[in-house]
């Protein structure tokens, strides 16, 4: 059976990108039967994508069973951040001695859209699987939030055009130490972000709304 036609994929898709996008509030209950109605499907692969998203770290198993929204305090918000910086700065080192990455300023407006793009791009050029696996875990664990950076930092476009400038403009020690100071910015503001999230259940505004 083809993957898009299969009740776990299906399953698993719908509730990753729902979870992605802020559709669940932080620890809200995630009720089997009514996730299966949603989607029009048995219970068994709902409950099976969520088990499935437990080991990505965008649901959670309840104390006292069932499954809930990832909850992200402060402390786990930055911890995330400062290990996709990690996996970002491993991804420099590994392709140090590689050309350029021919990135220019974004135009139009999509210059946050086009900073996640070289995010990605910077580690899977390294050809490494298992640190692409590990980028894509963190990164979608950190997915909710790029609406409430948008909330919280007014200048998002501008510091997006000066990171892609740096790729495509200065050496590798220099786009370090942007990308550092991207991340610490956010691990600062942590709890504004967290709160921030909790405060918008349902998604609600997207990565590239105005603020």
């Amino acid at each position: 059976m083809a993957k898009s036609r299969d009740p776990f994929f299906k399953a698993l898709d719908n509730i990753r990108e729902r979870a992605r996008a802020g559709g669940y509030a932080p620890g809200q209950s995630i009720v089997i039967v009514e996730e299966a109605r949603r989607l029009d499907l048995s219970t068994t692969p709902v409950r099976e994508a969520l088990a499935w998203l437990c080991g990505e770290g965008l649901i959670e198993r309840g104390p006292a069973g069932g499954f809930l929204a990832a909850r992200l305090d402060a402390g786990a918000v930055r911890d995330r951040y400062d290990l996709r910086l990690a996996y970002l700065s491993a991804a420099l080192d590994l392709t140090a001695g590689l050309p350029g990455y021919g990135r220019s300023p974004a135009r139009d407006g999509a210059a946050v859209t086009d900073l996640q793009d070289l995010f990605e791009s910077l580690v899977r050029r390294t050809g490494n699987g298992a640190l692409l696996d590990a980028y894509h875990r963190v990164d979608g664990q950190l997915t909710p939030f790029r609406s409430a950076e948008r909330r919280i930092f007014a200048d998002l476009d501008a510091e997006a055009d000066d990171l892609l400038e740096l790729a495509a403009t200065r050496a590798n020690g220099e786009l370090r130490e942007g990308l550092r100071a991207y991340h610490y910015r956010r691990g600062r503001s942590a709890a504004l972000l967290s709160m921030d999230v909790a405060g918008h259940p349902g998604g609600e505004g997207g990565e590239d709304e105005g603020p």
